[in-house]
């Protein structure tokens, strides 16, 4: 019950009990008041009566005659006149005449008046007596009237004093609201922070609920500060700041592994000839410096890009993975003319050999195919000269479509003709119970269903990703409508941004709110971070319908991960990069126990992806893992 509907109940039974007092205590007054006016009526009247009588001649027809004149000019129920034996000599009354108050009034307060007498007398004998009553009924009437005054003032009183009193209490309570909305925004694992308000009780608490927010806040970041710390450590090389080999490779299987845009993209591998040489001549303190000016600028170049990753495949080998991009000449050249500017301005002596190759890859392709291809480019660059950049391609292609207008129409037409369709692989928990199904999408292109990584990058450049991502999830409504099986849907960088896709989105759970809570939402890490916003105002918007929330691809910016304090997410998927051979792996091992711990304090499911091995899906529930989906996981019976 509200504040305000307690305040008018207490309100109303005050005023009842103040009532019943009052209208007892000025009734009986009233009443006690109007008997004793009644009664000196009746005495005067009946004493000025008698006073004339006694001075008139006695015979019948003058004491009846002067009895009548004084009973029609009064209000009187009845007038008698008795010998002194107590016989009547006259007597005039009126009938009952009914009142003009409720009977249960009358007898709730019944007014008892007594007679007014006064001897009547003969010269200097006694005549009779006289005996007076007046009439009660305009008692009746006035007691009446004031009670239905007082009732009237009454109500008055309550609707003034509750109008009042609401207003008064929304006054009061305006900083509640603050605080209902701080004690929601926690239930659903928001930490967030409001103004302490003036009402002391209110700033009492809400100074204890910012701490907590506060108190969970600076644990998020010292325990992400942490995991950075550690992830840096045990992920990038100590001299160059890039990513160790080992890293760098799990990197590449995660993204070969996935399937949307980022599973395409090209690998460039550029070497520093005569290493050792260098090493020798300039010193190990001029060598690290010239390794360490190289990686610098290689991680502020790929820190441009959305998912780019540079890492350090041994001494001399530097890599860069550029998801995503399929111009991968210019990324090498872009990536040879940094290196040699380098040893241009640390003005080293003499030609350095820095060849530069890379490679396209698809999606589909194996891990093994694709760094062949990245290393025997490297090779014919190595032989060709000193500044030579050397790109391999897939030898196939499967699509005879690859400009820009034939995209244009290919993808409209597969948008007109809604020639979609999800994909299904099972995300479980680890006990093999169905969390819910990743659903990638199908487009047919060209006579055959091609994968999201093949056609999104494409929707992209065409500016057709928000439309794309409409229809996907209609598609996965109609889904889950029929199927009754929970679905994952990506939400693409493009449609996160766009106002009228989220609108859109909106309408289409709030007419379908029983098939809200078994959607899932998954942004991509760096998707979120970079547009942290537009994330906010997406999940302020869609959360309160009921669907899921969350972080796919995580693992790269733990450093962050306390800015998502506030948002309420509902799980974060880890990249595949930290769940390869995971079980022979200490160091992944510790951060995703630190990861699990973040993530569970603020109420997040965490799920492994890329899960390749059943070695690895052996380890993961140890490690506080809630779920897993790759080629290994498997739905239980």
């Amino acid at each position: 019950m509200s504040l305000a509907k307690q305040l008018w109940i207490a309100l109303f039974l005050i005023m009842l009990v103040t009532l019943g007092g009052t209208f007892m205590i000025s009734t009986i007054c009233a009443r006690d008041y109007l008997e004793q006016q009644l009664y000196l009526k009746n005495l005067d009247n009946a004493g000025s009566l008698a006073l004339t009588l006694s001075q008139m001649d006695k015979d019948p027809a003058t004491l009846e005659l002067l009895v009548s004149v004084q009973f029609d000019s009064g209000h009187y129920q009845s007038i008698r006149l008795t010998d002194p034996a107590g016989t009547v000599l006259v007597e005039r009354a009126n009938p009952p005449v009914e009142l003009e108050v409720p009977d249960w009034f009358s007898r709730l307060v019944p007014i008892q008046v007594e007679q007014g007498s006064a001897p009547v007398q003969d010269g200097w004998n006694p005549f009779g007596t006289l005996t007076l009553q007046s009439h009660s009924r305009f008692a009746y009437e006035a007691l009446w009237l004031q009670t239905g005054r007082l009732l009237f003032w009454f109500l008055t009183s309550l609707v003034a004093g509750g109008l009042f009193g609401t207003l008064l209490l929304r006054w009061v309570t305006r900083p509640l609201a603050g605080v209902v909305r701080q004690a929601e925004a926690i239930g659903m694992r928001k930490f967030i922070q409001i103004e302490k308000p003036k009402t002391r009780e209110f700033r009492a608490v809400v100074r204890a609920m910012n701490r907590l927010s506060g108190r969970v806040k600076g644990m998020l970041e010292e325990e992400s500060a942490r995991l950075e710390k550690l992830r840096i450590e045990a992920h990038y090389d100590e001299v160059t700041g890039l990513l160790i080999r080992p890293q760098f490779i799990n990197q590449v299987a995660s993204v070969l592994a996935h399937d949307d845009a980022s599973a395409t993209g090209a690998i460039i591998i550029a070497r520093i000839a005569e290493l050792g040489q260098l090493n020798r001549s300039l010193g190990r303190k001029a060598a690290d410096r010239l390794l360490q000016r190289m990686g610098e600028d290689l991680q502020a170049y790929t820190e441009k890009q959305i998912g780019w990753v540079a890492g350090r495949l041994n001494g001399a080998d530097f890599s860069l993975l550029a998801t995503g991009s399929d111009d991968a000449k210019t990324v090498a050249e872009d990536v040879a003319r940094l290196l040699h500017a380098v040893v241009g301005e640390l003005h080293l002596d003499g030609e350095r050999m820095l060849p530069v190759g890379g490679t396209i890859f698809e999606p589909g392709e194996s891990l093994s195919a694709v760094l062949a291809r990245a290393d025997n480019a490297l090779l014919a660059a190595e032989q060709t000269g000193s500044s030579a950049v050397q790109i391999s391609r897939p030898e196939t292609s499967e699509l005879s479509i690859s400009d820009h207008a034939s995209w244009r129409a290919a993808l409209s037409f597969a948008l007109q003709k809604d020639d979609l369709k999800l994909g299904q692989y099972p995300v479980t928990d680890t006990r093999g119970k169905l969390l819910h199904f990743e659903s990638p999408v199908r487009v047919l292109i060209d006579g055959a269903w091609r994968h999201a990584a093949l056609v999104l990058p494409w929707a992209a450049r065409l500016g057709l990703l928000p439309l794309f991502d409409s229809m996907v999830l209609q598609a996965a409504l109609r889904s889950i409508k029929e199927k009754g099986f929970p679905l994952g849907v990506n939400i693409s960088p493009e449609a996160l941004c766009d106002s009228g896709f989220r609108d859109e989105v909106y309408q289409f759970l709030k007419k379908s709110p029983e098939l809200a809570g078994m959607l899932w939402l998954e942004v991509p890490e760096y998707v979120a971070y970079r547009q942290l916003n537009e994330f906010r105002t997406f999940c302020n918007v869609l959360k309160p319908l009921g669907c899921r929330i969350g972080l796919e691809h995580v693992g790269h910016h733990f450093s962050r991960i306390s800015e998502m304090h506030d948002l309420g997410l509902d799980y974060i998927k880890v990249d595949g990069s930290l769940i390869r051979d995971v079980h022979t792996n200490p160091a992944s091992q510790a951060i995703l126990r630190g990861l699990c711990t973040i993530a569970h304090t603020i109420g997040m499911t965490v799920i492994a992806e890329g899960v390749q091995t059943d070695d690895e899906l052996r380890c993961l529930p140890d490690l506080g893992l809630d779920g897993m989906t790759g080629p290994a996981v498997r739905l239980g019976d």
